[in-house]
């Protein structure tokens, strides 16, 4: 006798959720909920939409996903982020545990960061693109209100970084982790080891700082298991450093070249 066959449209929803999981924002949008009425409802779970990285979808207007979508979904005007953004997050239903922001050539995503503070309480990890000043100017404000948050990214060091680094101090006492670029000096690096002295990864690659700024990192912070300055300009690794780094787990200070003056700093 034949044994029948299973169908992926019969399997549990939790199975279903559990491999929903795994998938993109793309899959979870356009393809998964139009396979079945099983699929389609499993989609919908607020847990395959805790992780929210839309660095993967092409948000321009000609692109095979926006035609897509638009086409699923009955959407008449044009597509965008901020759109996309909110339903997704709407998705989540608050249990978004990490948000992942792209870059939009000269587009604010100030109304959007201040919609997901609102709709994202229980955020612990955020990542953002390089910001518009306007945008620079609410992040601290907005940072005060995930007090969950571990794990902050920020493709370019903005302007108000100081008050950022406050605001963690006072409101983010799991706050383990900072990724960003930019040009760093003694006030910087010293407010990173008084507003954040139990930090476990520092990721400074491909940066300006001198080696005054790294030592006080490196003696400053001493809880640190990953601390990344490879490619960075403003000092040459010696065995003073080699040393102070030889505590951290993983230590990278590749190819470091000195730079006296940041103006001609190139990145």
């Amino acid at each position: 006798m034949k044994k029948e066959e299973r169908k992926w449209e019969d399997l549990a929803s939790d199975c279903l959720v559990c491999i929903f999981c795994f998938v993109g924002l793309e899959e979870l949008t356009v393809a998964l909920p139009f396979v079945c009425k099983s699929w389609y409802e499993a989609s919908l779970d607020h847990r395959c939409w805790k992780n929210l990285d839309f660095r993967e979808v092409d948000f321009s207007s000609g692109s095979n996903f926006a035609r897509i979508f638009k086409q699923e979904y009955g959407v008449r005007s044009s597509f965008s982020f901020s759109a996309f953004m909110k339903k997704c997050v709407s998705r989540s239903r608050g249990s978004a545990v990490e948000l992942t922001i792209p870059y939009i050539v000269g587009a604010s995503i100030q109304q959007d960061l201040i919609f997901a503070s609102i709709k994202c309480p229980r955020l612990k990890v955020l990542a953002l693109p390089s910001l518009l000043e306007k945008d620079e100017k609410k992040l601290p404000e907005l940072i005060s209100k995930w007090k969950e948050l571990e794990i902050l990214e920020i493709t370019w060091k903005p302007h108000s970084f100081l008050e950022i680094l406050e605001q963690i101090r006072i409101n983010c006492p799991n706050f383990i982790g900072l990724h960003l670029c930019g040009l760093f000096n003694i006030i910087d690096s010293r407010t990173i080891v008084r507003c954040m002295p139990r930090l476990k990864i520092l990721v400074m690659s491909a940066s300006f700082l001198c080696k005054e700024d790294l030592m006080e990192i490196l003696d400053g912070c001493k809880e640190l298991e990953v601390f990344d300055v490879s490619k960075c300009r403003g000092f040459v690794v010696d065995n003073e450093i080699l040393k102070k780094g030889s505590k951290i787990k993983k230590f990278e200070c590749g190819d470091c070249k000195l730079e006296q003056n940041y103006t001609n700093f190139q990145w």
